[in-house]
């Protein structure tokens, strides 16, 4: 590792940026941990008054051509110091006023050379050891340590999920889509925190990353977070493809139920919410919440008795839990968000389900959705080559594996025949019985036509 420390002016810093030679806001950069534009002002005030913004710390990926694949034409990336740089950068473009003016206004020098800067020639893991030396003293938690890495393919997997980034070319889950108040807030539009405030979004997405690989509740605290990511440096990585569909597909069910309340989602609701789906889960992988919004009410109704401070049949309940007695509503209260213990959270899921009931507008669905062609041959061939309901011969390249009851709506995949393609398209949603019932109405209202079309030519 290389460094060079030298002295750069105002003016230097943002033509680096404008021109596209310096991004500021590379992938590791952890999100503003204020909202509004009041520590922006601090930092331009400071050097407004000679006081200086402190040293800034770039890595140099002039030669480095893994990094010029991901930034294309950039000279420098921000290790550390990019929330000053931006805030320079925003003075200079008039986003926000210093003591009462704007920098059109003002009569701020800003070429004098008072700004240092260490340029870093170094590899993606050094730029990670640097940053994170640089913030031992800092605060910085644990997620926004861990996510400084530009180059781990499980960070850019969580990255795509909760922010669109140029980089990546990519669409952020709707869940957490953001918008600019005329104030040039972010706001998030389904949480009632920050977008992504000192990376709970990302956390979020790593909890369920584990959850769905683990099958469940399992552990995901930070412990198991850091060895995920960790382990993908020695050759394992478990986040594929259909691990990301699963973990959208539950963000997707989280908006889906947003889309019912009456306010945004808080820490608390979200916590609970997610291990409920994750004990679904684990009963029945393909399950689907059919009817969202009685999902929603009898889950909030749930956690209104759980954890609400109205007074419930729940108030002076223990439950004995590792060889000691607790009131249901502090155990639960305390566990929805501990996310590090699987069992507690396995526990409070439990005693959500029980207060949910039986009727909660989900239903479960076979993992499998359909049979092997191998497996349709053979049935094909029990039913003598002969179509399920209309007993024409049919060709296994014809057939499909109809469902008695639609697979979407719960029905087991033993329960079904062989039948031709394009009759398992007709059928829609109805069950063997009930499509039988309409081709007998369909071939007695021919019979009918073709009885009074023979009688209208015998008449003419």
């Amino acid at each position: 590792m290389k460094s060079v420390v030298v002295v750069k002016s105002y003016r230097q810093l943002v033509d680096l940026v404008l021109s596209g030679k310096l991004n500021p806001d590379p992938l590791g950069q952890r999100p503003p941990v204020t909202q509004g534009f009041g520590k922006s002002q601090s930092i331009v005030h400071s050097y407004w008054g000679g006081y200086g913004v402190g040293m800034v710390t770039l890595r140099d990926i002039r030669e480095d051509a893994e990094m010029q694949k991901i930034y294309p034409g950039v000279d420098y990336l921000v290790i550390d110091g990019g929330h000053r740089i931006r805030a320079l950068v925003a003075f200079y473009r008039n986003r926000f006023k210093v003591d009462g003016k704007f920098f059109k206004d003002s009569k701020i020098d800003i070429n004098a050379d008072c700004i240092p800067v260490d340029i870093v020639t170094c590899s993606s893991q050094q730029a990670i050891t640097k940053f994170r030396t640089l913030n031992m003293t800092t605060d910085v938690n644990f997620m926004e340590m861990l996510m400084c890495d530009d180059q781990s393919k499980i960070c850019r997997a969580v990255r795509e999920i909760t922010r669109e980034y140029k980089e990546y070319g990519n669409e952020s889950h709707p869940l957490f889509e953001t918008s600019f108040n005329k104030e040039g807030e972010e706001k998030s539009k389904h949480f009632d925190m920050a977008p992504n405030h000192r990376r709970k979004w990302d956390e979020y997405v790593l909890i369920a990353m584990l959850k769905t690989v683990g099958g469940g509740n399992v552990h995901a605290g930070q412990k198991e977070i850091q060895e995920l990511v960790d382990n993908e440096y020695l050759g394992t990585n478990p986040i594929n493809s259909t691990v990301v569909k699963n973990v959208n597909r539950f963000f997707g069910d989280v908006l889906s139920f947003q889309e019912h309340r009456y306010n945004k989602l808080n820490t608390d609701i979200f916590a609970a919410l997610q291990l409920v789906w994750f004990a679904l889960y684990a009963k029945n992988a393909a399950f689907k919440i059919t009817d969202t919004e009685q999902f929603h009410d009898v889950f909030m109704n749930a956690y209104a008795v759980l954890t609400g401070t109205a007074d419930t049949s729940l108030n002076n309940v223990t439950i004995d839990y590792d060889g000691e007695k607790h009131f249901v509503k502090e155990f639960v209260r305390k566990n929805t968000k501990n996310f590090s213990n699987a069992e507690v959270q396995q526990k409070c899921a439990e005693l959500f389900l029980e207060q949910m009931g039986d009727d909660i507008g989900v239903t479960f669905r076979d993992n499998k959705r359909t049979i092997s062609k191998n497996e349709r041959e053979e049935r094909l061939a029990l039913q003598n080559y002969k179509c399920a309901f209309d007993g024409e011969r049919l060709e296994l390249d014809d057939s499909v594996w109809g469902h008695d009851t639609p697979w979407a709506k719960g029905g087991a995949l033993g329960d079904g025949a062989v039948i031709r393609r394009t009759r398992n398209i007709d059928m829609g949603c109805a069950t063997h019985d009930e499509y039988r019932m309409i081709l007998e109405l369909r071939n007695k209202k021919i019979d009918t036509d073709m009885r009074s079309a023979t009688l209208e030519e015998k008449e003419n």
